[in-house]
This record gives structure tokens, sequence and C-alpha cells, in this order.
């Protein structure tokens, strides 16, 4: 009996291996909240930044919804060529390509799971991953432009509000 368990304890064991998802170790990602400037109107975001190597390399995978007016910003700090795909992306995704003054240079569509490569066609200093959908619908395209610090455009900060009981008297 012994003899026959074995072997099929390893077989359970090693089909049980291959059918289970690796586990993902957990990276933790800084909001940041961006302006998208079109011709007519203009609109913010609250995004995730993508700075390291391993949070460019995580982005959106194995995410399975992503909420309107959120997304990834990936900032390459430099200019470059970029280049992106979608294994282990679920999510159908606007790739926003933004030059280092801010103005998006191109917008790809990321199909889920692709692995087909969506090239920008310049130098750009940043991509912003939106919902699938987003650009065409909000009349964003190529030219508008993209607020952030990192674009040398920081948003404003709203004035902060003191009671008068904290507000120092002259």
């Amino acid at each position: 009996m012994k003899s026959i368990l074995a072997p099929a304890l390893a077989g359970l064991l090693f089909l049980m291996s291959g059918t289970a998802a690796p586990a993902q170790p957990r990276l933790v990602f800084d909001d940041t909240t961006i302006e998208v400037v079109t011709a007519k109107k203009r609109y913010k975001w609250r995004v995730q930044q993508a700075i390291s190597a391993a949070q460019m390399a995580r982005g959106l995978m194995f995410r399975k919804t992503l909420d309107p007016y959120k997304g990834m910003l990936f900032d390459f700090g430099t200019p470059v060529l970029a280049r992106i795909w979608m294994k282990n992306t679920e999510i159908p995704l606007d790739i926003l390509f933004i030059r280092a003054d801010g103005t998006i240079e191109s917008i790809g569509f990321g199909e889920p799971f692709s692995l087909r490569i969506v090239r920008s066609g310049g130098p750009v200093r940043a991509v912003l991953e939106i919902l699938h959908g987003t650009a065409e619908k909000l009349g964003i395209g190529p030219g508008d432009r993209i607020r952030h610090e990192i674009f040398g455009t920081p948003l404003k900060k709203p004035p902060s509000y003191k009671p008068k009981s904290l507000r120092k008297k002259s």
C-alpha cells in the first residue's frame, strides 16, 4: 500500500504545483495627483507612481479592476524610447506616452495579456496608464498636456483652512 501512495502523492503534488499562481511580493506605490489639460477641459486623476525598477516591472499586473480617474504614472527620470507590454495585465488600458515637457506624444492601446510591444513614437519622460476608452471619451489626444511636478508643472495646492481660533493674532 505504501508503494502505491507515495507515487500518487508525488504526482498530485506535481500537478498542484503547476496550477497554483505564483505568490507576488507586495509592492507599495505612492499616490499622487495629476491634471490632464485638453483644449476644452481639465481633468484631475489620483494615480499611483511607479518609480523603482520593481514598481515599473509590476505596474498594473494582476489587478482585476481600475476605477475611472485612477491609473499609474511611470516616471523614467529622463526621456527614453518607451516600450510597454501587457503580460499578466487583465485590464485593457490607454497608454499615454508623455514628453519631458508634459505634452502627450502619442496614445497606444494595451490589450490584456498581450506580449505585443506598444512603443512611443519618440523619447518620453513618462507613461500614464488609464482605463481603455477613457482618452477617447474625454477627448484626450497627442499634444494635450499632463500637469505634474515631474514635468515642471506642479499642481497648485489649495489654501489650507485654519479656524479663527488657530490663527496667529497680530
